[in-house]
């Protein structure tokens, strides 16, 4: 059974931050699990030529930058170091919609990939704009919500900045970097990025597959053998999330 991360939220995770048990296996099958999906993009290597205009192209060229960020986001948060981390959450989205956006072969679409094969920037709003037509209100405020979400690790909001701050004597702030080690990071916030990191493998993993890089076969088969046999447990019976 996989680590409990996999399918923590981000709220449980804040709330909930001493499982390092759990961490540490996912921290264990997440290595794996990204280093078979990136071996199954090698497919690609030679395979496309340097004036190819193709959706295929862009699809791979933008999904091997999405399985990258996701690696570095592992690698950092191992560290701690989280400020790194989450400035790439958004960046792993945006990247992945970039994606799907093409792959829509919508008249706009095909006209964007043109562009973006000039080497002109496609806004996210022409996903979005696509996602409101063809599947309706709801999932498109839906995908604002969670763009929303993730553009504040981006543009340094100032509750995503105070998670880079624990309190000294008097609540007075002391910034986890004003040490020579880690130890001044919190707990909580690298349970937080943990949780959001799991749910974006999650996703790359299912549009790597639905936009016809690797199969379901390869991406069931890279999970089945990623994750442990044992779950390893919580050492500390859960606070439940407020409701708002």
């Amino acid at each position: 059974m996989p680590s409990l991360v996999w399918d923590r939220s981000p709220e449980e995770a804040h709330i909930n931050p001493h499982e390092y048990g759990i961490q540490e296996q996912f921290i264990r099958e997440a290595k794996v699990l990204l280093q078979k999906l990136y071996a199954g993009l090698d497919k690609y290597v030679m395979k496309f030529h340097r004036d190819d205009k193709s959706i295929k192209k862009a699809t791979s060229m933008l999904q091997n930058d999405a399985i990258d960020s996701l690696r570095d986001c592992l690698e950092m948060l191992e560290k701690k170091k989280h400020r790194l981390a989450s400035r790439l959450f958004r960046d792993v989205i945006e990247t992945l919609d970039l994606a799907a956006y093409f792959n829509s072969g919508t008249v706009a679409s095909k006209n964007d990939l043109a562009k973006w094969y000039k080497n002109q920037v496609i806004p996210h709003r022409r996903y979005r704009d696509y996602i409101k037509k063809t599947e309706g209100n709801a999932k498109s405020e839906k995908k604002k919500e969670l763009y929303g979400q993730l553009s504040k690790y981006t543009h340094r909001s100032y509750l995503v900045l105070l998670q880079g701050y624990s309190l000294g004597r008097g609540d007075l702030l002391v910034y986890d970097s004003h040490s020579e080690s880690d130890l001044l990071v919190l707990p909580h916030t690298i349970s937080e990025y943990f949780a959001v990191l799991a749910g974006l493998i999650k996703v790359f993993s299912k549009e790597v597959v639905l936009y016809g890089l690797l199969s379901k076969e390869e991406v069931d088969s890279a999970w089945e053998s990623s994750l442990e046999k044992e779950t390893v447990p919580r050492r500390f019976v859960p606070h439940a999330v407020p409701s708002n």
